[in-house]
């Protein structure tokens, strides 16, 4: 009898298991590729494909794991693997003769993302032209979708995206956006992205995830992002993606032991087809323990950072860094060995910029006081002691040794506590200050200001104001960190339109 029962208990299972739809298992391989659970992914995604070898969304799941792997580690086999995959997918769809509307919508929508997915692999390749062929394929496809179902959500985020995509794109690159006859559309993007967070099946964690990225980088809500990946990071505890991104954020809201904390799992876990993500933790923690001023750590870690990088992203940055870490420790031999290293990075990223200039500067001579005791009190800030940072600020304000440039930059930081601490009038006046001792005209501590004033005018109801100082820094050009800056000020700018629509 106990035989008989264990009998029918394991066929009832059997048939519990493979009797789920097709629809239904791609979704647990999708939950277990979003949870980084990729070997277990992969032998079921081959156990679908048997079973059903006329559904492409096999190989497009393979196609996408491999599309991942190859952005983590720049290994070219990866994108030989996502190609393959990515064409199998396709010709199963195309010889696909799909009458009714529903299918006929989804066929294009599948295609539309192998399209999508491409144009990603050619950008990171460094394959503008072939990106932007796979991105006119996807648009076509996914608008004429969209134009037969409207609420068909999901083919909204890859327009969504390309939208956004090429509103930022480098001025160098948008004639050949323009010869295939690209628009694009910055705020039409968001809405789409947020349409299929909100309503969307397929894709609503990707455009999620997406929508977290564009609040961290270019429309500054950082609180926003910081709720979208702790859910995130909640439903799928092992994706080093979106652990990375939460430990980001947390480092930008000064969040210090958090963001540590994240690091330090993300540097624990099997991260083999993520060095990116992986060197790039060692920056951060690098990073942590600057702000915190243990250089010797510091050091540590920005020579792991050096060791796995897969490319040259902020890689002057840390070698300027170092060289301070080193100056710091009184290892001024060691310190000019780096400086003439900090023009190595990546010259599109604002990190690797400051390196490079301020690089040279101090190769021929030891950074000075006035650059200490600033860089103490930046610490102090990102630290959170705001006490102690404005104890120093005050002291050098005070005192007739310090020049005006060193008394201006010190404005500003006293205008960012202020800031932290809700005192808007506080802020606004050390931002005034900061701008009168100003004389040199330094690009930065006026832009830095001016945004910090616009701040502070927003939150005291003096909109029509801090436009001003907005448009003064969209005046502005040849600044230091401007690409960030733009992206905050752009932020508020969208913010007071919004709230007088």
């Amino acid at each position: 009898m106990y035989k008989k029962f264990v009998v029918i208990f394991f066929i009832l299972l059997f048939n519990n298991i493979f009797s789920q739809n097709p629809d239904k298992q791609i979704q647990s391989v999708v939950n277990k590729i979003y949870n980084f659970n990729f070997s277990k992914a992969s032998t079921e995604l081959d156990n679908f494909s048997e079973k059903y070898p006329n559904d492409h969304r096999a190989y497009y799941y393979k196609s996408l794991m491999n599309l991942w792997f190859y952005l983590g580690s720049l290994d070219e086999a990866y994108k030989d693997s996502f190609e393959v995959c990515s064409d199998r997918a396709r010709e199963i769809l195309e010889k696909q003769n799909n009458e009714e509307k529903s299918e006929a919508v989804k066929k294009l929508f599948w295609l539309g993302m192998i399209d999508y997915n491409s144009s990603v692999a050619s950008a990171r390749a460094n394959d503008f032209a072939s990106a932007i062929i796979h991105l006119k394929n996807m648009r076509n496809r996914l608008e004429e979708a969209v134009s037969i179902e409207p609420e068909f959500y999901d083919a909204y985020l890859p327009l969504g995206l390309s939208n956004f995509a090429f509103a930022e794109v480098p001025a160098a690159l948008k004639w050949a956006a323009n010869l295939v006859g690209f628009n694009s559309d910055r705020e039409l993007g968001l809405q789409y992205l947020q349409l299929v967070s909100d309503k969307g099946n397929i894709l609503k964690t990707d455009a999620q995830f997406y929508l977290s990225q564009i609040y961290s980088r270019v429309i500054i809500e950082h609180q926003e992002a910081d709720k979208i990946l702790t859910k995130l990071t909640k439903n799928f505890p092992k994706n080093l993606l979106f652990n990375y991104s939460a430990a980001w954020i947390k480092y930008e809201l000064n969040d210090l032991s958090s963001s540590e904390k994240i690091f330090r799992n993300i540097l624990a876990s099997d991260g083999k087809n993520f060095s990116y993500i992986v060197s790039n933790s060692h920056l951060f923690l690098a990073n942590i323990f600057f702000a915190r001023e243990l250089y010797d750590s510091a050091l540590v870690q920005y020579q792991s950072f050096r060791e796995k990088r897969i490319n040259n992203d902020y890689l002057g940055f840390s070698n300027f860094r170092t060289a301070i870490c080193y100056e710091l420790l009184g290892n001024r031999n060691q310190a000019v060995k780096f400086f003439e290293r900090s023009d190595e990075g990546n010259t599109d990223l604002d990190e690797d910029i400051y390196a490079e200039k301020f690089g040279k500067i101090f190769i021929s001579k030891p950074i000075s006081e006035d650059f200490k005791i600033v860089l103490n009190s930046r610490n102090l800030i990102k630290q959170k002691k705001f006490s102690e940072a404005e104890e120093i600020l005050i002291s050098i304000i005070t005192d007739k040794k310090y020049s005006n440039k060193v008394k201006s930059e010190s404005y500003q930081l006293l205008s960012e506590i202020s800031l932290n601490k809700k005192n808007y009038e506080a802020a606004l006046d050390y931002a005034s200050q900061s701008f009168k001792f100003n004389n040199s005209n330094d690009n930065t501590i006026t832009a830095f200001s001016s945004y910090k004033a616009a701040l502070a005018l927003v939150n005291l109801n003096k909109s029509s104001e801090a436009i001003k100082f907005l448009d003064r820094i969209e005046e502005l050009y040849d600044f230091d960190f401007q690409t960030s800056l733009k992206n905050k000020a752009y932020s508020l700018r969208r913010k007071i339109l919004k709230a007088t629509d």
